[in-house]
């Protein structure tokens, strides 16, 4: 699986059977066959061969399962849960206050995480260490951040400098397993 990053918290995952567009502006969602938007109210133009999960459930498709998890009390959003070529990714977008722990068991396994960090991140820093603690990523991935602030939040977590990477290309029997892996991706145009 190949995974690049466009800004903000969109991202484009290439899988062996699919890709998915996540949270990506309708213009570069490209031929991505499956499209998950942001949050609930985000309207998506796509074609009619593209299969849109815009909304709570679990869903499945060309061999991608996505699982949209509700969160939150007060500020009500969702949690993206993509498993595909066997990797599970989780994309924390809009989450605005700290998980509970019934929707961190609802989450499940985490093998890479998506999480916004810096002045755009809704979370605290101090929220953001505590959920990638209890949620246990393989690799965590950071999203929204203004530069510097992604050097930064490596070292928050206790990272030396982590080379900025164009794409990522993983597969499921390569993850880490010893130790946390923090991965930086270049946003693209």
């Amino acid at each position: 699986m190949q995974i690049s990053y466009f800004g903000n918290t969109g991202f484009l995952l290439k899988g062996n059977d699919a890709s998915v567009a996540l949270a990506l502006p309708a213009e570069k969602i490209g031929n991505a066959e499956i499209v998950v938007t942001a949050t609930e109210n985000e309207e998506m133009k796509a074609s009619a061969e593209q299969t849109v999960f815009d909304w709570s459930g679990e869903y499945e498709a060309r061999g991608v399962s996505v699982q949209l998890i509700p969160v939150g009390n007060e500020k009500p959003s969702r949690i993206a849960k993509i498993i595909i070529d066997g990797i599970s990714i989780v994309h924390l977008d809009g989450v605005t206050e700290p998980l509970t722990e019934t929707e961190e068991e609802q989450i499940g396994g985490v093998d890479m995480l998506l999480v916004s960090v810096g002045k755009a991140a809704a979370l605290g820093e101090k929220q953001i260490k505590n959920t990638i603690e209890a949620l246990e990523p393989k690799i965590v991935v950071p999203m929204n951040f203004a530069a510097g602030e992604e050097i930064e939040f490596a070292k928050t977590l206790g990272f030396g400098e982590v080379e900025g990477e164009d794409s990522l290309k993983l597969k499921a029997e390569s993850l880490p397993s010893e130790r946390m892996e923090l991965k930086i991706l270049r946003p693209r145009k």
